[in-house]
């Protein structure tokens, strides 16, 4: 396996999954404090929001700016942002370094 294999399969790809999980815990954490499942006055809870968010806020505001959320309430910049990890992941990324170290060869 090449290095640039290796650099994708051992770092890039767990990164790109890792931000993607980010995300899905990032949505999911919104929706439990807007029906007040979790108490965002616990300082723990507040702590793992706010890591969340600023993880995840500077990638959706550039989407924002593009697509506001709908009626001031629905936001689908982070569907978009995950949507645009996947597609970076899954296929960009394997397609462009398969063009430039070759295709992966399997033992």
């Amino acid at each position: 396996m090449g290095l640039i294999w290796a650099i994708y399969v051992y770092f890039l790809s767990p990164l790109l999954t890792a931000l993607f999980i980010v995300f899905f815990v990032w949505v999911i954490a919104g929706w439990l404090a807007a029906f007040n499942v979790i108490n965002t006055r616990n300082s723990n809870v507040r702590a793992i929001l706010g890591f969340l968010a600023a993880v995840c806020e500077p990638l959706c505001r550039p989407i924002r700016k593009i697509i506001p959320p709908i009626n001031g309430v629905l936001d689908l910049s982070p569907l978009i942002v995950v949507l645009i990890i996947v597609f970076v992941r899954d296929w960009l990324l394997p397609t462009l370094i398969g063009m430039i170290a070759g295709p992966v060869a399997y033992r």
